[in-house]
């Protein structure tokens, strides 16, 4: 603390609960950066950290994160990693580690990368997906205060901006990895493959899963693509797998037309319902 504020840092608050820093973050003036032990209450922070990212915790899921460990085996350091933390230190550090951490962050922090399962800096490297993930770049609210350029207003508008933009990029990773799901189960179908119905299973939480942030994001329209997804998987389910062909045929279907009902430019309201319904009276 002494060190951050000799280098012009203000406003430092410190505490040693997970729970106090969840109440930090939904303040409307939240905290610029967190600085946290990644072991705290009984490793918590992880979770906390993923919530912040997913906009499930907190008014601005790309606040910056330094995380800081005391067990950097490689399991806890991927732990760690896929949270979402802009940079992880391992213990015990020095105040410059810190400061110099803070100086890249305002400098040359790393685009944001959005899956269906991680929202955070593009640091994944040895487990990215196969496909070409878009990166973008998210508001800074450190970076502004240190330039000298923070405009209140102009930043809460940037965020708004920024969650509507990250909301979008994940349902349409769900929608293309339902689509690459799909594809497996159909190959599984046929063969009787093992993991058929744990894939099944998994891809009932996706859609489900989908449906929800479609809802939150207003995308009312792509949601109701998603429950007719959500009903063809059911039926999957109850079938046993038997004579799915078809069905895995209409989902493949719906993830294209979910990931094209995404586009701004395309008014595919109607069109998006009328899908909807075809397929509910297909089966």
């Amino acid at each position: 603390k002494i060190a951050l504020a000799h280098a012009g840092i203000e406003g430092i608050e410190h505490t040693g609960s997970v729970s106090n820093v969840a109440e930090a973050v939904e303040q409307a003036a939240g905290p610029d950066i967190v600085i946290c032990d990644m072991a705290l209450d009984g490793k918590e922070a992880c979770n906390l950290v993923h919530s912040i990212r997913h906009n499930a915790i907190g008014r601005n899921p790309f606040v910056c994160v330094i995380g800081i460990t005391w067990t950097p085996t490689a399991s806890e350091v991927t732990r760690v990693i896929d949270c979402g933390v802009d940079h992880l230190v391992s213990a015990p550090l020095s105040p410059e580690q810190i400061l110099t951490r803070i100086r890249a962050l305002v400098r040359q922090r790393a685009p944001f990368v959005v899956t269906s399962e991680y929202i955070g800096p593009d640091r994944r490297k040895l487990r990215r997906e196969a496909s070409k993930v878009p990166l973008f770049t998210v508001p800074n609210s450190l970076k502004e205060k240190a330039s000298g350029s923070w405009d209140p207003g102009r930043f809460d508008r940037e965020i708004e901006d920024a969650i509507g933009d990250l909301n979008t990029r994940r349902v349409d990773r769900q929608a293309e990895d339902i689509m690459i799901l799909a594809g497996v189960i159909a190959d599984q179908a046929i063969t009787r493959g093992d993991g058929f119905k744990a894939n099944v299973s998994r891809l009932h939480g996706m859609v489900r899963e989908m449906d929800r942030a479609a809802s939150n994001q207003g995308f009312f329209h792509v949601s109701e693509l998603c429950r007719a997804c959500v009903g063809i998987v059911e039926e999957i389910r109850e079938s046993g797998g038997y004579d799915v062909q078809k069905d895995i045929e209409l989902l493949k279907q719906l993830g294209r037309a979910i990931r094209t009902a995404l586009d701004p430019d395309n008014k595919s309201n109607k069109i998006a319902h009328d899908i909807a319904q075809t397929v509910s009276g297909s089966r």
